[in-house]
């Protein structure tokens, strides 16, 4: 019986055949699931969800709800953005992480090497849910 995801993994499509086996890896190892989901899919809701942020900010409106938030959310736990890319790519969903919830960034040639991705969502698994990190990885 497949378990529930733990965490979620948002991946960039050159690091998807990396993170799917550090994912296999992770649970044979940990015990824990992941949802491994798009990092296109979540960028694609990028514009909608600054523009409901900057209306929050102005009070226009009385909470941001926005898509990428609502996105994020349907997945529990941590949130691990890995890519392939430069830092800015990895951290730009950050500010739409649900409040609570643990999030890092992984990019650059670290985010190809599934020891590296395996290592990294450990210590975000570890690192508890109440406390946001800015470990970063260049």
């Amino acid at each position: 019986m497949r378990r529930p995801p733990a965490m979620q993994w948002i991946c960039a499509r050159g690091v998807l055949a990396a993170a799917q086996s550090a994912a296999a890896a992770f649970e044979r190892e940990h015990g824990l699931a992941v949802a491994l989901r798009d990092l296109d899919e979540g960028a694609a809701q990028l514009e909608a969800s600054v523009a409901c942020e900057t209306h929050w900010r102005r009070g226009l409106r009385a909470r941001v709800d926005s898509p990428l938030e609502c996105w994020i959310a349907r997945v529990p736990g941590p949130v691990l953005c890995i890519t392939e890319g430069g830092r800015a790519q990895a951290e730009s969903l950050r500010a739409f992480v649900p409040a609570g919830r643990a999030y890092l960034g992984l990019w650059g040639e670290e985010a190809l090497q599934p020891a590296a991705i395996a290592l990294a969502a450990w210590q975000l698994a570890q690192s508890g849910t109440g406390r946001w990190l800015t470990l970063a990885v260049d």
